[in-house]
């Protein structure tokens, strides 16, 4: 039995918090200001075949949604994986002005394909330690984040994959008057390329790598119209690894100028025109260095209880020494409520971006999918999603296109306060095309672990 929907009250602003986080979230995955050091989506992608376990599962969770939920209180214009649970939320501890929020995860996996290797695949057992510490700010104007977490990843027999991730960065924003505010971050992270990745190496050791990032954010809001500029610096160091090729050549540096404004339409519709100017500088491999531009325009979209996000198109550019890419340039995200209990969210991106793992080349990267989140009661949340994708290379002579799937489902059950279980199966496939392919893989994964919370 399901609680009497409330009466929906007056219409939201266009420029909700939340519609700007997931505005941001389109835009690019690993942007976000403090992501954990977990292993990163593989780039790259695929209209490859959709095995029938995930389609059943799919129409399982489908079919079985408000059926089993309990009555209860709920807020409407929240997705259910962002949505606040009093009674289950860890409370953290106060210091002064700030809480502190802590956990540690452990989980064990099982990897059909370690490798991803197109054959003589290699599963393994795989135990996890994922320890997370948030300070946050309580302040009534301004904020402060301080974040820090690692992952120790340690293979039962295949101990040459055993790694260490962590990350340490600060999130903070000042607020000038009632309508400006200035913004920035601060962040440096050990991470590890996933063997996922369409042009990671098979062979030798995982390849490390350092990213650090600082960006500085100024916003003002005045009439219906709100402008925000953005300034960032990434640098990428890839470290050598043990039976790989060495890997200097990939070292990166990227400075981005992006230029934005909303203009409300109506109470529920923006206006969005962004641009943005990049350098990328491969000090090693000059012929990879490139300079950038990217116009966007859509709609900011704040239907209150039915749908948030945006839908932006528009153009991209890269300028190398021997050429050009370019496209249409995509960036997409829209949560709907199905019901108070169900969150479907879709997402589509598509720009240039440059590969390095096996060659120094340049590619287009579309990527689509769904993902579906639902609250099967208070504390038991079912997740399932897919994801498509297309590499598309751009190099003269270069004859490549690679295809990617991904499909997950989950469940999680939050016990209490302190902890929470989670069980989740994965399943990835890779199809590479053309003349120059690299291999096809796939790759099955199943996990399971507990939160420990402060």
């Amino acid at each position: 039995m399901t609680g009497k929907r409330k009466p929906a009250g007056k219409p939201a602003a266009t420029f909700p918090l939340r519609a700007q986080t997931i505005a941001n979230r389109a835009n690019s995955a690993d942007r976000s200001a403090l992501a954990g050091p977990r292993e990163a989506p593989a780039q790259g992608d695929s209209n490859v075949r959709l095995r029938s376990i995930l389609a059943v599962f799919a129409a399982s969770l489908i079919a079985a949604l408000p059926a089993h939920a309990f009555a209860q209180e709920v807020n409407d214009s929240v997705s259910v994986r962002d949505r606040p649970r009093d009674e289950y939320d860890p409370l953290g501890v106060r210091f002064g002005g700030f809480t502190l929020n802590a956990s540690v995860g452990l989980n064990a996996t099982h990897n059909s394909n370690v490798y991803a290797a197109e054959t003589n695949e290699q599963d393994d057992l795989i135990f996890t330690v994922t320890p997370r510490a948030r300070l946050q700010s309580n302040w009534s104007r301004h904020a402060l984040t301080l974040e820090a977490g690692a992952a120790f990843d340690r293979y039962n027999d295949l101990d040459d994959e055993n790694a260490e991730t962590y990350f340490a960065g600060a999130v903070g924003r000042v607020d000038i008057g009632s309508n400006t505010s200035v913004s920035g971050i601060a962040r440096y992270a050990r991470e590890v390329e996933p063997r996922t990745n369409p042009d990671a190496l098979t062979a030798g050791e995982p390849i490390e790598y350092d990213r650090s990032e600082l960006a500085v954010s100024a916003q003002h809001t005045f009439n219906r119209v709100r402008v925000r500029g953005t300034l960032t610096h990434v640098e990428y160091d890839y470290h050598n690894a043990t039976g790989a090729p060495l890997q200097d050549f990939r070292d990166m540096e990227e400075d981005r100028l992006t230029g934005r404004a909303e203009v409300e339409l109506t109470p529920r519709i923006g206006w969005i025109i962004e641009a943005s100017t990049d350098e990328r500088d491969y000090s090693n491999t000059p012929s990879l260095s490139s300079d950038g531009t990217t116009f966007l325009t859509g709609l900011n979209v704040n239907l209150t209880d039915l749908m948030r996000g945006e839908i932006t198109v528009g153009t991209f550019e890269r300028d190398y020494t021997g050429g050009s890419v370019d496209g249409t340039a995509i960036a997409a995200n829209l949560e709907w409520y199905v019901t108070r209990l169900t969150t479907l969210t879709v997402f589509a991106n598509q720009s240039g971006e440059d590969s390095g793992a096996v060659v120094a080349l340049p590619y287009t990267a579309t990527n689509y999918g769904a993902r579906v989140d639902h609250e099967l009661q208070r504390n038991v949340l079912l997740t399932g999603g897919v994801s498509f994708g297309e590499r598309q290379y751009e190099a003269p002579g270069y004859d490549r296109d690679d295809e990617y799937f991904s499909g997950d489902a989950g469940v999680e059950y939050i016990m209490n306060r302190r902890v929470a279980f989670n069980l989740r199966y994965r399943h990835e496939e890779l199809e590479s095309n053309g003349a120059n392919r690299y291999r096809d893989f796939d790759q099955d994964v199943i996990s399971a672990g507990v939160s420990l919370r402060l």
